[in-house]
């Protein structure tokens, strides 16, 4: 089981890693579902930053699945005190199903609401008020993965996203999933309220336009503090070649990490 107190060190910096080893060992790998270890980990240093930046507001996933990725963001949720909404048609895992693998994580109280349907059954106005109106400070995209839906989804995001929010895609890059590839390139074929500033192992960070230097700067700071061997690969092929650590792309350039 989760262990509610860890040894304490004297930067906080150690037990906070301490903390979210123990989150992501004793509880994230114990849902079902597909994410990457290096992904759990820059999340939870995204979601930290904009606990500790008094960044607030609901959180929203589209595409629950099981529960895993929903998890980390439950967890944060209830640092926050926001509550956190999940939409899934619940086809492939039941919506008991989902409640009973997030048994785990009961005891942080985090206020877990569930809409079942389809993404594209939804607009914007309907999604806020079943988060009490705030607007959400991180989303998550991995619902449908097909073209059209995908799209959707993004312009949700797009229409949703507090000011200092993030927004996580699932799968782009991914040979499997080209719809998502599609309908992201789509996306930004026109000029957007959203734009990249990381892509961490299957998944594409995105946020305001405004904040996207804030956001890459942030996440490379906590790549040259992590202590993983995806972030020491990385921080080499910093020092060797930027461009093997940066992307450019819709006008953008943002971080890559693999």
């Amino acid at each position: 089981m989760f262990r509610k107190k860890v040894e304490k060190f004297p930067d906080g910096v150690a037990e906070r890693r301490h903390e979210d080893t123990d989150f992501y060992n004793e509880i994230v790998t114990k849902i079902p579902g597909w994410l990457e270890e290096a992904t759990a980990f820059r999340t939870f240093d995204i979601l930290r930053w904009q606990e500790e930046g008094g960044v607030k507001g609901p959180i929203f996933e589209i595409g629950v699945f099981a529960g895993r990725y929903f998890s980390i963001l439950a967890r944060s949720a209830a640092r926050n005190g926001n509550p956190i909404l999940g939409l899934d048609t619940f086809q492939y895992v039941t919506r008991p199903a989902v409640h009973h693998h997030l048994e785990s994580i009961k005891h942080l109280g985090a206020d877990i609401r569930f809409v079942e349907g389809f993404s594209t059954s939804y607009g914007a106005a309907e999604l806020l008020a079943l988060m009490d109106g705030g607007r959400p400070r991180f989303i998550s995209i991995d619902g449908s993965h097909e073209r059209d839906d995908v799209f959707w989804d993004l312009r949700l995001a797009e229409d949703l996203l507090a000011q200092k929010g993030v927004v996580a895609v699932d799968d782009f890059i991914n040979p499997l999933t080209l719809g998502v590839n599609d309908a992201v390139n789509a996306f930004f074929a026109f000029p957007r309220n959203l734009a990249p500033f990381a892509y961490i192992r299957n998944k594409l960070f995105l946020c305001r336009p405004s904040h996207a230097g804030a956001a890459t700067a942030f996440v490379e700071s906590a790549l040259m503090k992590a202590q993983d061997a995806t972030s020491e690969k990385w921080r080499q092929d910093a020092a060797a070649d930027r461009n093997r650590v940066e992307a450019r792309m819709w006008g953008k350039s943002f971080l890559i990490v693999c």
